[in-house]
C-alpha cells in the first residue's frame, strides 16, 4: 500500500520510486485500522527529486516508518502523457 501512495497519490502519476526504506516496528493484525502518513521531507532541484517520509500507526503504536527517494515528473513530461 505505500508503494502505490508513493507513486499514484504523492507525488502522484509519473512518479518514478528511485529508493525506498521501510522499518517494520510491530505486527498489524487482521481488522487492524492503520493510519498512513506521508510527508514530502525534501526537495530536490537536482534531479527533480524529493525525499518522502512515512509513518504508519495503529492507535498509538507506530507499526512501521520509512522513507522514499522519488523523482517527480517535471511539467513539460507531464504534457507528453496527454
Amino acid at each position: 500500500y505505500v508503494s502505490s501512495v508513493f507513486g499514484m497519490h504523492l507525488p502522484g502519476p509519473g512518479c518514478i520510486c528511485i529508493s525506498q526504506t521501510l522499518n517494520f516496528k510491530a505486527p498489524v493484525r487482521i481488522g487492524d485500522d492503520v493510519l498512513v502518513t506521508v510527508t514530502v521531507a525534501e526537495l530536490m532541484d537536482r534531479g527533480n527529486r524529493a525525499r518522502l517520509s512515512c509513518s504508519c500507526s495503529v492507535g498509538d503504536t507506530v507499526v512501521l516508518e520509512g522513507e522514499a527517494l522519488v523523482k517527480v515528473p517535471t511539467c513539460e513530461e507531464d504534457r507528453r502523457d496527454l
